[in-house]
């Protein structure tokens, strides 16, 4: 399944509205959106209370599969993704 750019700008632009200052693309979906298979994102800034909601929203968007990685949650693992991802918002 092919990644949709449009969804991806969808799924930031909500990201933003709740309070993300940066998101992160990364994974195979930087390089080859044409044949991705998922859409893996990186967020900061939203709250801990809020990242269940967050990750329902970029499901509801995105509508494939798809991983939402929090630095809130896993502030090593975001170091790693943002130096090697593309940064999408922030």
């Amino acid at each position: 399944m092919a990644v949709s750019l449009e969804k991806i700008d969808q799924a930031v632009k909500a990201l933003a509205e709740m309070g993300a200052r940066r998101v992160i693309l990364f994974g195979s979906a930087v390089d080859h959106p044409e044949s991705a298979n998922d859409v893996d994102l990186a967020v900061d800034g939203i709250a801990p209370r809020h990242i269940l909601d967050a990750d329902v929203k970029v499901g509801e968007i995105l509508r494939q599969p798809y991983d939402l990685v929090c630095r809130e949650e896993d502030a090593d693992f975001f170091e790693i993704v943002s130096r090697y991802g593309r940064v999408l918002y922030g």
